[in-house]
């Protein structure tokens, strides 16, 4: 969302002549409304961000300005005979860009660290470490349709930066996508300008046909896809083709232009659904309207949109947007982490707003414009070098933290059969006392590895049957002797009991199978109205079908963040049914407590032994477990209650014997599961032989 280039004077000119009324201008002249035009785009932006909590179509006005400035001077440049020079243009191009960033990176690193939530540091660091690899949109696009990322309803404060990394994957593009041009142009009769429509055009359609194809079908990816967002710089370097070959229109005419094209992009975020609809065919709102701002130019005329965008505060600030957009975002974050907000109030946001923009100048005239690069004999040297040093200055805490990070969580991890005994205390062992000295694990601040599978990865056949449903397949090593074949289907609260289930599918020999997808519980297809899930459960119940499944092992009732709310999953009665027609066994357990904050920043803000991080059971759980009211009904149900385990006492504790008991708002970390697992098989055992059907080896 943001112009991403410092200001440039490759759109200059010696010449400062204003053209008459309706005059094709100068493709080299210094456009004064352009850089009016970043301005109202950064301020846009920051007021949807600060107030509205939306996005406004910014993005696509920088990036759209990007590819137009850009391609005007490479292609006049390239017609003057002069040689592409890639590697001047990267090395400057680059050595631009990244000294602010990093002082933007560094100073919000030193944020999080001190005022955020302990379990949002390691995030921190390995988005730290994309912003300046320029890949943070590829991180946030596959976050976004990844039901195990991070918590993505707590921005990041890196989140913003995912439009920089696009538009520097274009950098390294365009440049030789235009030296391409100039090849052809070599080659052929064509003009440089010629081929370069070509070329873009080529590019605009194939990239726009995959936008609107990519949106519809899974919009969260293709906001951060760079594929998705190619046409829109294709589009820009159009129109810098249109005014290259010297538009002409009539005065009247530019003067209704550019006032609808700044209107446009105004009201385009009250206008369209810019987050859930971009950047697919409604990004051609904003971007057609900064293209009529661009067509109509300079009119002369005080009454034209470009007399407002030329008037000096705009052209100041407009100067140092890039830096205002750097800052805006951590600021803003770091208001609504500290003060536990999801919105700011008017007077914080005029704080927040003003403070960027005082943040901002100062990040630009101390750091940005000083270290803008120099001409001279070894100036590619010294910008390649600076971009080197910008990249280490990053990098190297960031890989060091990250070392850190691992030791500890290795340290404790071999401390923990003694001093974490986690739920092995409530079998009342006289002799643990905690020690305040010790931590407790999982070290929040590592999250990794806290999610549970089976030992080995699903054959081919059945990765090949699930194949593009994004499940989650594991399995234990197969036993082709074995007599029963069990299945762990459902949502990640299913998964989280995977070591309990293969202890108990080891000790009886059975093969087991584990096909997981987040927020998709196994239901009647009926009782959701997710559209991918439901066919992940046809596929599922054919499999089960196809593949003699004996046992089928799932959740059984849902909990809800607010109130007490536990009730028997939505059609589990019915899957009941229809397995025990097939004469398959279910083993349902009851679902964990869920809550409406995360518990690892309730633990950080409020500490340990608040009252608000140890809610008493009888507000998160049923009296009784409800999924036992089917079992007179059901033979085929084996129903496994694990509640005494995970709220003792009459309270659903945040640690018990010195592990946390979860990992956000809903999920247990492995580290904690693990610990329950003997009693999880001693009650899966008594249970198991009361209620299920004879099986083969069972």
């Amino acid at each position: 969302m943001s112009r991403l280039l410092p200001a440039d004077p490759s759109p200059r000119v010696a010449s400062s002549t204003v053209p008459p009324a309706g005059a094709a201008e100068p493709a080299h002249r210094f456009r004064p409304e352009v850089q009016g035009l970043r301005t109202v785009a950064v301020l846009l932006v920051a007021v949807y961000h600060v107030w509205i909590g939306g996005v406004s179509g910014g993005v696509d006005v920088f990036l759209f300005i990007s590819a137009f400035l850009m391609t005007l001077s490479f292609v006049r440049r390239l017609e003057a005979g002069k040689g592409p020079q890639l590697g001047r243009y990267w090395t400057r191009t680059f050595s631009r860009l990244l000294p602010p960033v990093v002082v933007t990176v560094l100073g919000t690193l030193v944020l999080v660290r001190m005022l955020f939530p302990s379990d949002r540091w390691y995030a921190a660091i390995e988005e730290a470490a994309a912003t300046v690899l320029y890949s943070q949109n590829w991180v946030l696009a596959f976050n976004a349709v990844d039901y195990y990322a991070a918590d993505t309803s707590r921005a990041s404060p890196f989140q913003h930066f995912w439009s920089l990394s696009v538009q520097g994957q274009v950098f390294l593009l365009w440049p030789l996508l235009l030296a391409l041009c100039g090849l052809i142009a070599r080659r052929t009769r064509w003009s440089v300008a010629t081929a370069a429509t070509g070329v873009f055009g080529t590019v605009f359609l194939a990239s726009f046909a995959f936008s609107v194809v990519s949106t519809g079908s899974e919009q969260a990816f293709a906001y951060f896809d760079t594929r998705a967002r190619l046409w829109e710089f294709a589009l820009g370097s159009l129109l810098a083709l249109a005014v290259l070959r010297g538009v002409t229109l009539p005065g009247a005419l530019r003067l209704l232009l550019g006032w609808t094209g700044l209107v446009a992009i105004a009201v385009c975020g009250l206008v369209l659904d810019v987050q859930g609809s971009f950047p697919g065919w409604a990004a051609l709102w904003p971007l057609t309207g900064a293209a009529l701002v661009i067509l109509a130019g300079h009119t002369g005329d005080p009454r034209g949109a470009d007399a407002l965008l030329s008037r000096r505060p705009l052209l100041v600030l407009g100067e140092a947007s890039y830096a205002v957009y750097l800052v805006h975002w951590p600021v803003l974050v770091t208001y609504l982490v500290v003060t536990d907000r999801a919105k700011a109030t008017l007077l914080h946001g005029l704080l927040i707003l003003l403070g960027s923009i005082v943040l901002g100048v100062l990040v630009h005239r101390l750091v940005e414009r000083p270290l803008r690069p120099r001409t001279g004999p070894r100036a590619s040297l010294h910008q390649l070098g600076l971009v080197v040093l910008c990249v280490a200055l990053v990098l190297v805490p960031a890989a060091g933290a990250r070392v850190v990070l691992d030791r500890h969580a290795q340290e404790a991890a071999e401390r923990a059969v003694l001093e974490n005994p986690g739920a092995a205390v409530l079998t009342g062992d006289p002799t643990w006392e905690r020690d305040p000295q010790v931590p407790t694990i999982p070290d929040p601040l590592v999250r990794e590895g806290q999610w549970s599978e089976l030992p080995e990865p699903c054959d081919a056949a059945t990765e090949e049957w699930f194949d593009g449903y994004k499940v989650a397949c594991s399995t234990l090593p197969v036993d082709p002797d074995a007599e029963v074949d069990a299945m762990v289907v459902g949502n990640s609260h299913a998964e989280q009991w995977l070591p309990a289930f293969q202890r108990v599918a080891e000790d009886r020999g059975w093969n087991l199978v584990s096909v997981i997808r987040g927020a998709c519980r196994f239901q009647p297809v009926e009782t959701t109205d997710n559209t991918e899930c439901q066919e992940l459960i046809e596929l599922t119940d054919q499999y089960i079908e196809d593949h003699g499944i004996d046992v089928v092992l799932t959740t059984s009732t849902v909990t809800a963040d607010e109130g007490p709310g536990e009730q028997v999953a939505p059609g589990f009665a019915q899957v009941l049914d229809d397995l025990g027609e097939r004469g398959i066994t279910v083993v349902g357990i009851r679902d964990n407590p869920r809550f409406s904050f995360n518990m690892v920043a309730c633990i950080d803000q409020d500490g340990p032994d608040a009252e608000r991080c140890n809610p008493p059971r009888a507000q998160k759980l049923a009296p009784r477990n409800p999924a036992d009211a089917l079992t007179g009904r059901h033979r085929n149900f084996v129903s496994v209650d694990m509640s005494d385990w995970i709220c003792p006492d009459g309270t659903c504790p945040s640690r018990i014997g010195n592990r946390w008991v979860y990992m956000d708002d809903n999920h247990m970390p492995r580290d904690y599961v693990v610990t329950m697992v003997p009693a999880f098989a001693e009650q899966f055992d008594r249970q198991f032989g009361q209620r299920a059907r004879p099986l083969p080896g069972g």
